[in-house]
This record gives C-alpha cells, structure tokens and sequence, in this order.
C-alpha cells in the first residue's frame, strides 16, 4: 500500500513537472513579443534553470530551483541594457540549430534517418519506397530548422525587432506545426495502402522513442 502511495505520488509529481516544463515554454515566445525585454530575459533565466535541473535531477527538490530562479531573475535583470537584451536574439538561433544537427547527423550512414526510426514505430518495418520518403522527409525537416535559424540571424542583426519578435515567436512556430500537418496529410494521400496512425499518436511515438530524454 504505501509503495503504490509513493508511485503515485511520484508519478503526479513528474507529472506536474513536465507541465511545468510546457507552461513555461509556452509563455516564453508570448513573454518575448508582448512583454518588456526584461521579463522575457527573467523568463528565459527560468527556463535554462529549468532545463538544468530535469537534467540533472529527478529529486523533488529540484523544484526550488525554478523557483528560486524567477525570484532572482525578476528581481535582479536590469532592464534597458543592450548587452542583457541581446542575450534574446541567442534561443531561436541557438535552437533551431541544435534540431538541425539533432535531425541531421541521423543522416550519415549508417545511421537511420530520423524519421524512419518514427517511421518504424509505426510501420514495424519499412518498404524501399518508405525508407527512400523518410530519408527524404528527414532532409527536409534539417533545411527547415537551418533556414529558420538564418532567418532568426539575420532578422537579429537587421536591428528590425518587431519583425524578428513576429518571426521567432510566431512564424517559425507556424512553419513546423504546417510541416509536421501537411506531411501527415501528404502521406495518407500518397500512402493510401499503408496503415497511417494519428497525428497524436505520432507525437506520443516520438516521445516513446526516449530521443529526448537524458
């Protein structure tokens, strides 16, 4: 009784955690656009905080350490220093590359392309015409991150903040979500003899994987 207590107990807590975890990287690109720059830099102190502390840890006490985090940077960001709000233009580049090299070094052989590992999951096992659109898609979602990470560059170095806020904080979300949508809806049109899962499913996959975890 007490050992399913304490499953429990952990369970909701992981639980809550990772909701913290979307609420937080929800907010950061609406903080950003709307809010003054020194919000979004205590935010984004939070964040990196955050990510830390899942990496490290899976102690209940890591949950000081946002915590502690929005109390110090809410307190102590400076607000109208250039050097602090430049730190701003480094999450969308920063990112956006990291998922290009994430998605594209499963490209070199002999490695499996990204996709068709998801792709697997799915299938079980994959046709050469699968394994030929997987490679092909998983090119594909590498250029994308590569060119939105110019764009967040260029946009940063212009000194055009509006356009680069609209950018960062909307368009590039738009792209990925119309990306990741349009495929599925492709695929079911080209694929129509294979058994397609939903968009939803597809996502809880890409979570199974453990490709994200530490």
């Amino acid at each position: 009784m007490r050992s399913a207590a304490l499953s429990s107990i952990a369970t909701r807590g992981s639980l809550a955690w990772r909701a913290l975890g979307i609420a937080l990287f929800v907010a950061y690109p609406v903080t950003t656009h709307f809010a003054r720059p020194a919000a979004a830099l205590a935010l984004l102190g939070v964040l990196l905080v955050y990510v830390a502390a899942s990496v490290a840890t899976t102690h209940p006490a890591r949950w000081l350490a946002p915590l502690a985090a929005a109390a110090l940077f809410f307190v102590g960001v400076p607000e109208g220093q250039s050097l602090p709000q430049l730190l701003l233009y480094v999450p969308p580049v920063a990112i956006n590359l990291g998922l290009c090299w994430f998605f594209g070094r499963t490209l070199v052989p002999p490695r499996t392309p990204l996709i068709a590992r998801f792709a697997l999951m799915e299938q079980g096992t994959l046709t050469p015409e699968l394994e030929t659109y997987t490679r092909r898609l998983t090119w594909i979602w590498t250029a994308l991150f590569a060119a939105a990470a110019l764009a967040s560059l260029v946009l940063a170095l212009s000194g055009h903040r509006d356009a680069w806020s609209v950018f960062t904080n909307l368009v590039n979300y738009v792209l990925v979500g119309a990306l990741f949508l349009g495929e599925v809806f492709y695929r079911r049109l080209r694929f129509r003899n294979y058994q397609h899962q939903s968009p939803l499913q597809l996502l809880r996959n890409v979570r199974a994987s453990g490709l994200f975890e530490r």
